[in-house]
């Protein structure tokens, strides 16, 4: 829990040991008392070096403080409270409690302040949630919740909310946490207090990943990230992205992944917490296992394990979870049955619900593996009632399908379909593990039933999921499945699956299913490699299409899914030899996304080409010189894309059927996958503050408790002609609180005239504000009134008059004590009748100590004295100051529907505003200036100083084309080389062309590339410049 470093206000009259039994001297020596300015510097040192992850540090420090005694009840208290939570933050929980248990005697903690008492019975809570005692844990915190409120003391509110949260969440309780959190997120917001707002959103984030929402997690997770910003705060940042790369393992993003854990590391040894680095090494090592760098992976978990049983840390279990998956796919399922058993022991013993739910599931594939069906399901069916309990649907789904197949292995081929549309009913549409074994089980229901067509759809299917997701081993199996099942008559297809089988198992060292493609392979009947498709043998073609347009509607994952499938299946039904699909980026221009065939740098080069063509009216020479056809994919909702085809005989399917029947059932996908997507991020509701007050004038906003009073304080003086001065930062609204001052007077039919004392000239500045007579100098053309005339009977607002030059002030002090001016040339002073309000961004005292400024002018100024707090300071009125703002700059520009995302929304929040309300304003009239109707602003509508202030440290995803690998495209050693070419010429050409193979087979990823050629990165990378290969934009 992020922990308010603050003291409480004010201090007890009382002081005494508490004489808490078993506690180190220490924490009740009375030596000498500090004062509160340097307890004040003391709890902010601790608050950075906790932030930073110094924990170490920060025991020294408060602990020196605490041993330095004789302090009031309610300093020693708030000292030990931060004691124990630096204790918690290494994991030393029952030393936590020791040290904050004392106060929960009725009569010590009677001694403190109603805030004080808050503070540390809030802390005692977390420490009992940290040992388990759920229970007693929610009871004090609800309590403290009601305390706070009795006692106004709103800006603990939220830290309280957050605690709720955390222990909901060790209870499995995943709704209720987010609840807490998000609430707590209402006063931290007001208070601008971007760490908590963090940690609210990793609560929330974690809630939704448990309950299977991974999308919608790593939105949050994403906003933490932003919200922290550059500031320092690497604890936090280690679990923000040590947590995130669990919802990205789930999502099937291994590379997103590893991305998320190297930056945990890196910012964990910034820390001392080296515990919390164990989570992020088996994280590391599953998603290695993942993408199928298994001997890392294990070398990886491996450590993990060690250091984890060092400290008998709680993740044990977790590890040997770990390790018995990887025993699993490498076949050594004794070994992986004995890590699995001892998993599920350890998480019982710990009373760990959520590891040993998932040691049962992997448990139950081990017994399926070795051939114990009735005991897989029976283990199966056990883990999927956990998972129901505690909320884990991601592990209940799992099980469920080992279920399926246990049912399909022991001949019940109707119960392996009912349990296989229990998982589906569960929703599992961002979980690619479970799509794509789905499909994997139906296919071998299918073969089963005697369906051997529908199977080899299911398992084309599967094979489009799990390449999308990188998992290499399931990528492998299907390939082996496919090669078994096609029909003799696609032989030299099967090969291809069946090799690219064999090349990943003999990478993988899984020698079983080696030899099983091996064998396939051999038994394969011999085939011409001219084979073409053979349309009289297949079925009507009504069916086939339906199959088809099927496989692409349940394919609406994502987008990037979608259009994989799309290109999976031009590769097996048509005879389209390479393709291209494009989609346009923010600036309307096409790139490349998923290309089939050509290289990066053709994709790329391509798509640029026929932007070029189409610009000049040259659109249908390019596609015919390229015998290239094009078919534009739109639809109501997403970003059009363009789908290319060569060759242009190839853009129908094998048995002679148009493809635009196809592209609809892709364009209504696309469709789906949109909405959904702008439902993730609905905007934040547009209402009518109740404080956008028009009783004092329009886009006066005052919520905050300091403008509220600004407020009370203006009303009070409405009846007044009394002087005022104003004071505040820039751009803080001090004119705004000057027009308000005057609409509410007696003199509001009257005119309001302002006067920047910094804008005029020193030796002009006479004249403009007393005004002259034609002739009295030169220039002086004509008669002038100046300002203050001009404002007779009404109100002069001087803006910045700690500006005005000293040989002018003298007359302004005349002007108020007489009410009078004498403009330059005159020879009487002239009365008037002028109320004045001054305003200044600068210490007026400071100049009169400076001699810059009369002192008794500053008198007269100061005789009604109104400060402006910053926006900083006022952070609950950013969201109805930007909903005013946002309808005033609409209807000014003719704009509607613009929204702003919570998201964004909270991004303001916690900016720093030096300029204050002006740049925000400032900021909001740009965006809806730029804006077009109904457009949703996100965090990438902000200005580059806003997005530098708070921004995601890590871009995740692949922002570019992805060539998917094609099997239809082998090397052919020379095929480009002219005849007469040198060896070296040969050699090149070769070279080049297994770079590009191994890049594609690895989607460019360097360091398994270069691996699989054997070179260093840097070797790889010279190679690349060299033969100017580059990845496609």
């Amino acid at each position: 829990m992020k922990e308010n470093i603050s003291a409480s206000k004010g201090r007890s009259a009382s002081s005494r040991s508490d004489g808490g039994a078993g506690v180190r001297d220490l924490y009740t020596q009375r030596r000498g008392s500090l004062s509160a300015e340097m307890l004040n510097t003391i709890f902010t040192g601790i608050g950075q070096k906790l932030r930073e992850g110094r924990s170490s540090e920060a025991e020294r420090l408060v602990t020196e403080a605490i041993e330095k005694g004789n302090h009031h009840d309610d300093d020693l208290a708030n000292l030990k409270r931060l004691l124990a939570f630096t204790l918690e933050t290494v994991g030393r929980y029952k030393e936590s409690l020791e040290v904050i248990k004392p106060y929960e005697d009725d009569e010590m903690l009677g001694r403190l302040r109603a805030e004080t008492q808050v503070r540390v019975t809030t802390q005692l809570a977390i420490s009992y949630n940290n040992l388990g005692d759920h229970p007693k844990a929610v009871t004090l915190l609800k309590s403290n919740l009601e305390k706070a409120k009795a006692n106004d003391l709103s800006h603990l509110f939220g830290s309280i909310e957050i605690g709720l949260a955390r222990v909901y969440r060790k209870l499995n309780e995943y709704p209720i946490c987010r609840d807490h959190a998000e609430r707590s997120l209402t006063d931290l917001r007001a208070n601008g207090d971007w760490l908590g707002m963090a940690e609210a959103y990793r609560e929330i984030a974690i809630s939704h990943h448990q309950e299977g929402s991974s999308e919608k997690a790593l939105e949050y997770f994403d906003l933490g990230i932003q919200i922290i910003g550059e500031r320092s705060a690497p604890f936090m940042l280690g679990k923000l992205y040590t947590d995130m790369s669990g919802a990205y393992w789930f999502l099937r993003r291994p590379q997103d992944g590893i991305a998320c854990l190297e930056k945990s590391i890196e910012f964990f040894e910034q820390t001392e917490h080296v515990l919390n680095s164990i989570t992020a090494y088996n994280n590391l090592g599953i998603h290695l296992l993942h993408i199928g760098e298994w001997t890392k992976a294990e070398e990886i978990i491996t450590r993990a394990l060690d250091l984890a049983k060092q400290t008998n840390h709680a993740h044990v279990a977790g590890i040997l979870d770990s390790l018995g998956e990887l025993k699993i796919l490498r076949g050594d399922l004794p070994a992986a049955q004995k890590l699995l058993e001892e998993a599920v022991k350890q998480a019982r013993e710990r009373k760990r619900e959520w590891y040993e739910v998932q040691a049962m599931r992997n448990l139950s594939r081990c017994l399926l593996a070795e051939g114990k069906y009735a005991k897989a399901s029976e283990k199966a069916r056990a883990t999927i009632e956990l998972g129901r309990q505690i909320g884990a649907g991601h592990y209940a789904n799992m099980a469920g399908l080992v279920v399926a197949e246990s049912s399909l292995k022991q001949g019940s081929l109707a119960e392996c379909e009912n349990s296989l549309l229990v998982v589906e009913d569960n929703d599992p549409s961002t979980d690619f593990f479970v799509l794509g074994n789905i499909q994997r089980i139906r296919g071998l229901l299918s073969i089963e039933a005697g369906d051997n067509e529908l199977g080899v759809h299911h398992f084309n299917r599967a094979l489009t999921i799990f390449e999308a997701a990188e998992d290499v081993y399931h990528t492998a199996l299907v390939h082996l499945l496919l090669g078994q099942h096609l029909p003799h008559r696609q032989s030299v297809r099967a090969a291809k699956h069946l090799n690219a089988a064999l090349d990943i198992f003999k990478r993988l060292g899984v020698e079983d299913l080696k030899k099983d493609a091996a064998e396939a392979l051999a038994n394969l009947p011999k085939a011409s490699s001219t084979e073409a498709p053979r349309v009289e043998n297949r079925r009507v073609n009504s069916v086939v299409s339906q199959l088809l347009m099927v496989r692409l509607a349940e394919a609406t994952a994502s987008r990037e899914l979608l259009f994989r499938e799309l290109i999976a299946v031009l590769q097996q039904e048509s005879q389209a030899k390479r393709v291209v699909i494009a989609e346009l980026n923010e600036k309307k221009q096409l790139n490349a996304f998923i290309t089939h065939g050509y290289s990066p740098s053709e994709s790329t080069d391509l798509v640029r080409k026929y932007e070029e063509a189409q610009r000049k009216g040259d659109e249908k020479t390019f596609l015919r010189t390229r015998n290239l056809s094009v078919f534009p994919m739109r639809s109501t909702s997403a970003n059009r894309a363009i789908l290319f085809v060569h060759p242009q005989s190839g853009a129908v399917l094998n048995d002679g059927t148009p493809l635009l029947p196809l592209l609809r059932v892709v364009e209504l996908g696309m469709d789906v996958i949109a909405l959904r997507e702008k439902d993730r991020s609905a905007p934040v509701e547009q209402e009518l503050s109740q404080h956008t007050s028009s009783s004092l004038m329009p886009g006066f906003i005052h919520s905050s408790p300091a403008m509220t009073a600004l407020v009370e304080e203006v009303y009070k003086i409405r009846s007044s002609d009394v002087t005022v001065l104003v004071t505040g930062e820039s751009g803080t609204g001090k004119e705004l609180v000057s027009r308000a001052i005057h609409t509410l007077s007696n003199r509001k039919d009257r005119t309001f005239i302002p006067f920047n004392c910094t804008a005029v000239p020193k030796e002009l500045a006479e004249g403009h504000l007393f005004g002259y007579r034609k002739g009295s100098f030169t220039g002086a053309v004509s008669d002038s009134p100046g300002m203050i005339r001009a404002a007779d009977g009404g109100t002069l607002f001087l803006d910045e008059v700690g500006d005005l030059p000293l040989d002018v002030q003298p007359k302004l002090l005349r002007f108020l004590q007489e009410g009078e001016v004498q403009p330059i040339g005159e020879k009487k002073p002239i009365k008037v009748d002028v109320r004045v309000i001054a305003a200044t961004n600068m210490p007026l005292e400071d100049k009169v100590a400076e001699g810059t400024f009369r002192e008794d002018l500053f008198y007269r100024l100061n005789v009604i004295r109104l400060r402006v707090p910053p926006l900083r300071e006022r952070r609950s009125e950013i969201p109805p100051i930007v909903n005013y703002y946002v309808n005033h700059y609409s209807s000014r520009f003719g704009k509607h529907d613009i929204t702003f995302t919570p998201q964004t929304v909270d991004l303001l929040m916690v900016c720093n505003w030096e300029g204050n309300v002006r740049q925000l304003c400032n900021e909001i009239q740009r965006i809806v200036a730029r804006a077009v109707d109904g457009e949703i602003i996100t965090p990438d509508h902000l200005s580059p100083e806003l997005k530098h202030a708070a921004r995601p440290l890590t871009p995740f995803g692949d922002e570019g084309g992805k060539l998917i690998a094609s099997f239809d495209s082998p090397i052919t050693p020379f095929a480009n080389l002219s005849q007469g070419g040198t060896l070296e010429d040969a050699v090149s050409e070769l070279e080049m062309q297994m770079i590009k193979a191994a890049l594609a087979r690895h989607r460019w990823n360097i360091s398994r590339v270069a691996n699989e050629l054997g070179l260093t990165r840097r070797g790889l990378y010279l190679k690349l410049t060299r033969y100017g290969i580059e990845k496609a934009a």
